[in-house]
């Protein structure tokens, strides 16, 4: 062997392995963060997939999990009604699970009186050098780093969420039964208005430090980020608050917006050729971001916390806040005040016709159509839109029926009109179906077959929250003894 590891054997060819082709024995394990979601996390944590004796926090505290807590699969903490003991002390309340520890303050939860009650923060990776994580009321709480302590390779606890995952599907006590179409379609809808209510509910909690403003802002950005773009635009949302547009262009918006994303030309890694820096729309960005107060603030985001990658153009970031940019501009200082009045035409309609036109008004105010740059543009120096509406009819009904209606509920709870409240319920209702989703699609294959399709029962939005609902608080948690379909006589199941 010569120098440099060069392998000499007669006949073949030789070849050269340089020093740095090899990990040095001391270099530190860094995972690839890219490959690692907070869903895998999430799994090992509900699972107990780690050694529940002599944990220690990254600050040196002894803990023990006594309850992992229940999974909420809505906005808040990940784990509610946790029982953890540190240093020998039982704690009850939530757990937050990331990633990576910098994440807490990336989400920004310090500053989010709703993650007061967690007890613990979870981690896959500790990339921080704090070593106690700060709530919001000033308190802190230690951070628990899992990957020192999984009770497996990690390659194989992933195998074995994607199979925990299959079976739970796999198996189900509806799957092959003859269904009672009516009985099933009067369940999901009943269970599509325990989901809607949930929401309300959440807007409920939000509201003790939220006004109606912010919350319908922080929603509506979140939904336009389908799941690859949802927690940074929501994230966004919080670092500009609504009440920063008062009095603002649309172009100053736009400014703000861009410029605390992270995601205008000057901030961008790769710059742009000379024409497109050239641009005058470009050109008055830069120009309003660098004039504006926020463009001396420090704390911005980073353009690697965005997702453009296996995206189509029409739904890229960049669009979404110039669509967010546009909605703020119209709204004049008023974002409920904007969808309101349309709602409450609902509560002195009776007819499914006028009902039917309001649900289209509404949806119109949403369905925005691009204006200068962004007609033909679907980020800074990339065209492809051929001046497709900033907000498509399907994202826009799927922010009606998730986001602007239950706010508008809490509103009618609180101005204590029961009439606007069932005409939003009502609203609601009526809605047509949402774009499928891998949620539906389970339920589909799960309940549904070739002899009763799932169009026997004419979904509706509602159903398909309802259906949602199935399958996050039953199906995932393999709850079947609690399964609502057999629970209302929905199917015929074959006696053994």
């Amino acid at each position: 062997m010569s120098e440099y590891g060069q392998v000499d054997k007669p006949g073949l060819p030789t070849r050269e392995f340089t020093p740095n082709e090899f990990r040095e024995v001391d270099q530190v394990y860094e995972p690839d963060f890219d490959k690692v979601e907070e869903d895998f996390v999430q799994k090992l944590w509900n699972g107990q997939r780690f050694f529940n004796a002599n944990l220690i926090s990254i600050d040196g505290r002894e803990i023990r999990v006594l309850k992992p807590g229940v999974w909420n699969r809505e906005e808040g903490p990940d784990f509610m009604h946790a029982e953890i003991e540190i240093n020998g002390k039982l704690h009850v309340g939530d757990v937050e699970i990331h990633v990576k520890s910098s994440e807490w303050y990336a989400h920004k939860h310090h500053l989010n009186s709703r993650y007061n009650r967690v007890v613990l923060h979870v981690v896959f990776f500790n990339d921080d050098f704090n070593l106690r994580t700060r709530l919001q009321n000033g308190k802190r709480i230690p951070t628990l780093e899992l990957l020192k302590w999984i009770d497996a390779p990690i390659g194989d606890l992933f195998d074995e969420t994607v199979q925990t995952e299959a079976d739970a599907t796999n198996f189900c006590r509806v799957s092959g039964n003859r269904l009672n179409i009516e009985n099933l379609k009067n369940t999901f809808e009943s269970l599509g208005v325990e989901r809607f209510l949930e929401k309300a509910d959440a807007v409920r909690l939000l509201r003790t430090r939220l006004n109606f403003e912010q919350i319908l802002y922080e929603g509506v950005m979140e939904a336009l980020g389908y799941s690859q773009n949802s927690k940074p635009l929501r994230e966004l949302a919080q670092r500009v608050p609504f009440s920063d547009f008062d009095h603002k262009s649309e172009h100053e918006i736009q400014a703000i917006l861009f410029g605390i994303a992270g995601l205008l030309p000057s901030q961008s890694e790769k710059p742009l050729s000379g024409n497109n820096t050239n641009d005058p729309f470009i050109v008055a960005l830069e120009t309003l971001w660098e004039a504006s107060a926020h463009a001396k603030h420090p704390d911005r985001m980073n353009v690697s916390q965005w997702r453009f990658g296996k995206i189509r153009p029409y739904n890229y970031p960049t669009r979404r806040i110039a669509a967010m940019s546009q909605l703020i501009y119209h709204c004049r200082g008023s974002l409920m005040m904007y969808f309101l009045p349309t709602c409450e035409k609902a509560a002195t309609v009776n007819t499914p016709k006028l009902l039917r036109t309001i649900r289209i008004e509404l949806l119109n105010l949403l369905m925005l159509d691009p204006i200068d740059y962004w007609e033909t543009h679907a980020n800074f120096g990339k065209g492809g839109t051929q001046k497709a509406k900033l907000i498509g009819e399907s994202r826009a009904l799927d922010i009606m029926v998730n986001k602007i209606l239950p706010v508008a509920y809490i509103w009618a709870v609180e101005s204590e009109s029961r009439k606007l409240q069932n005409a939003i319920l009502k609203l609601y209702s009526d809605y047509t179906k949402l774009q499928e989703n891998s949620v539906i699609r389970q339920v589909d294959r799960q309940i549904f077959t070739e002899a009763q399709p799932m169009r026997l029962i004419s979904p509706t939005a509602k159903i398909q929250q309802g259906m949602m609902r199935l399958y996050k608080n039953y199906c995932a948690d393999q709850l079947c003894d609690l399964c609502p379909i057999i629970e209302h006589n929905a199917v015929l199941l074959e006696e053994g």
